[in-house]
């Protein structure tokens, strides 16, 4: 399994290399004589609807979702970090119910509804899928802190003359790094896969943005037309991209004995 792993890892990083490579390329370039070309020497890939390099799309697509996957899932531990500190504050009990409503609501309908009224920018998928996702990351933290506030060193602090202020930034926090290393990662897991359903739906990213959800969408029309390279090369680069991600998490779980 680390062996997978490994593999999958040197995958990504070469493909992000040859897209630093192939920076100058345009991967919305048309050509309207080359549409639905199977793989071959000129496009190894092949080309989707419009002629485009299927290759170069997929490169671009994969730098495109990893990001908002990194930026996401950053923002929400943020958001998750803030929002915690602020319900420890004042009126814990309420932050505490609207958290709890926050999980109870079907949360991939709502970020659809939400897309639906902007303009598919990176920025703003960035910012929705963080505010979708911060509020199991808080519910995960809160209950880390909990268990965290019985251990003798949080009361020992506070006999010491620590505020609950400080005693939170420099006793509580800092335990729970491990753990939010590990969500970090699972996070980004879930922004791809929410950019990814979200721009097959039509509500994510512009048109005009590569991304493995975009590149999706196009291959749902393709595969009526016998297009199999649309679906079989976007599919193995959205698990060449998620299984490495799913094996580090793992093995930090199992090094820092985390239990989700």
């Amino acid at each position: 399994m680390r062996k997978i792993g490994i593999f999958l890892f040197i995958f990504i990083s070469l493909c992000l290399y040859f897209n630093f490579l192939l920076s100058g390329y345009d991967p919305n370039l048309i050509h309207l004589d080359s549409i639905y070309q199977s793989p071959s020497k000129e496009y190894i890939f092949g080309t989707d609807s419009l002629g485009r390099d299927l290759f170069i799309r997929l490169l671009f697509a994969l730098k495109t979702s990893f990001l908002i996957g990194i930026f996401a899932s950053f923002f929400t531990i943020c958001f998750a970090c803030f929002y915690v500190f602020l319900m420890r504050l004042v009126f814990y009990s309420f932050f505490i119910r609207l958290l709890n409503i926050f999980l109870s609501l079907p949360i991939l309908l709502l970020l659809m509804f939400f897309q639906s009224f902007l303009q598919g920018g990176f920025w703003s998928m960035i910012f929705i899928i963080a505010l979708a996702h911060f509020p199991f990351i808080a519910k995960v933290l809160e209950d880390e802190l909990k268990r965290l506030e019985k251990l003798e060193f949080y009361e020992c602090a506070l006999v010491l003359g620590c505020s609950k202020i400080r005693a939170f930034f420099k006793e509580l926090l800092p335990p729970c790094f491990s753990l939010l290393m590990v969500l970090f990662v699972l996070n980004v897991i879930h922004a791809i896969n929410t950019e990814s359903t979200l721009s097959f739906f039509g509500l994510g990213l512009a048109f005009e943005i590569p991304s493995l959800g975009n590149i999706l969408n196009d291959a749902s029309k393709a595969i009526f037309l016998g297009a199999w390279w649309m679906i079989v090369f976007p599919l193995l680069f959205i698990l060449g991209l998620i299984l490495p991600l799913l094996l580090l998490a793992r093995f930090w779980q199992n090094i820092f004995g985390i239990r989700l």
